[in-house]
């Protein structure tokens, strides 16, 4: 059984959830760095591929596709031009810079090395039960692929971002030729996860204690957020110590992308108002911000 005091934070917390939940909130989608962050970069160019050729093409195939599939970043093949990289720690040195145009600030250069890539033929053994509950067994045959890559991803600098980092897949197929091509498949998708920021749906909450304040806020939950912006600042300066105030006017600021403007406002609503959550939007607020100043790198 608990106890009156336990029961008590019980309650507290509850009500707090409940609070949360039905106090007005934004929606927003911010852009977070991926695992390996590649800054302001959006072009993607393979300049330089070793071992198995067909390996190789159906590699660079695979991460044309998918990259054009996911619409972040520009990929092109220049593996044909007779670039040369040499890896040294984590910087590269352009050995030749084959017969095309210089690396951009803005373009992240790719050498890929297939290490291994084969398939074998498999057999399982599937237990099961018939109708009659009867123990069966069946003979599955299959081909199981394992693939291994390194890859060292540069920038205009010679900074290594990924230094001849190994990606490694198993996967299954029907035949030889389908078992590699889904574990490429799949050994793609993972580099491009590791390099490829996302948008994350985050909530930031406002403050409707001030009952005046209402209609703005309205007009932020209906999606026009500049104009909530435009009507808060009025309110602000008009109430220059009213810290639900000081607080929305962060939010709109937030949830618009002006970071900095919105920490500062955040830490003025904060030494007016002990409120929790002051402190915790402010948090994530900030959090932006350093993805923010990552993504621009």
């Amino acid at each position: 059984m608990l106890s009156s005091r336990t029961l008590r934070h019980v309650v507290l917390a509850l009500a707090a959830t409940l609070a949360v939940g039905c106090a007005p909130t934004l929606k927003v989608n911010v852009l977070q760095p991926a695992r390996v962050n590649l800054g302001s970069a959006r072009r993607l160019t393979v300049v330089q591929t070793e071992g198995r050729k067909g390996a190789r093409d159906l590699v660079i195939d695979e991460l044309l596709r998918q990259a054009r599939g996911q619409g972040y970043f520009q990929t092109s093949d220049r593996s044909n031009e007779g670039i040369v990289v040499k890896v040294a720690g984590r910087s590269v040195q352009i050995v030749n810079a084959g017969n095309g145009p210089a690396q951009s600030p803005d373009e992240v250069g790719v050498r890929i090395d297939v290490n291994d890539w084969d398939a074998e033929a498999r057999t399982e053994i599937i237990k099961g039960k018939d109708s009659k509950g009867n123990p069966t067994e069946q003979e599955k045959k299959f081909y199981e692929a394992r693939t291994v890559v390194s890859v060292t991803a540069f920038t205009s600098t010679g900074r290594a971002v990924l230094a001849e980092q190994e990606y490694e897949m198993v996967a299954r197929g029907a035949d030889k030729s389908l078992a590699l091509d889904n574990a490429a498949r799949a050994l793609v998708l993972r580099l491009l996860g590791d390099i490829t920021p996302r948008y994350v749906t985050k909530y930031i909450r406002m403050d409707d204690d001030d009952k005046a304040q209402k209609p703005i806020i309205e007009v932020a939950e209906q999606g026009n957020v500049p104009r909530a912006i435009t009507e808060m600042e009025g309110y602000v300066q008009g109430n220059p110590r009213n810290a639900a105030a000081l607080y929305n006017l962060a939010v709109l600021l937030d949830a618009s992308g002006k970071y900095q403007e919105a920490l500062d406002l955040y830490t003025q609503a904060i030494s007016l108002s002990s409120k929790d959550f002051y402190v915790d939007m402010k948090g994530e607020c900030a959090r932006r911000l350093a993805d923010q100043q990552a993504l621009a790198q």
